[in-house]
């Protein structure tokens, strides 16, 4: 069971890690390729399944590190989960009601955090990844 938890933890890490460093990527060339007006609409509705990937992939890793039984290391992904439903359901609201009501300042700062959070959550995916290459070799 643990080695199945290993595979599972691996795989969640290295999805998530690939699909957050994508979402950066595929948003820059929205907003340089399209025009505001059709880049802007676009991104907000790919949030669902970005959201929703993280979701995945981090309960994935949080599994895996569950039937590993490695308590210190399913935080991170346990933790991501959290922060993750917590964007969803109130930050991002927030955000577009920011926007809605033209508050840039409140709309800019909710922005920076979530920039932050995500930054952050993704150093601690990698770390984790490296920490199981490293215990591997």
């Amino acid at each position: 069971m643990r080695r199945f938890g290993g595979i599972l933890s691996v795989t969640g890490l290295g999805l998530l890690a690939g699909g957050m460093l994508l979402f950066p990527i595929f948003t820059y060339l929205a907003f340089t390729r399209l025009p505001l007006a059709v880049a802007g609409p676009f991104v907000k509705g790919c949030f669902p399944s970005y959201y929703g990937f993280m979701l995945a992939t981090s309960g994935l890793a949080l599994i895996g590190y569950l039937l590993r039984r490695a308590a210190w290391p399913a935080l991170v992904p346990g933790l991501i989960f959290a922060a993750t439903i917590w964007a969803w359901f109130w930050l991002i609201p927030q955000l577009n009601a920011y926007q809605q009501a033209g508050n840039t300042n409140a709309f800019n700062q909710g922005h920076t955090l979530s920039v932050w959070v995500d930054g952050i959550e993704f150093l601690a995916v990698l770390v984790l990844l490296i920490r199981e290459g490293a215990c591997r070799t």
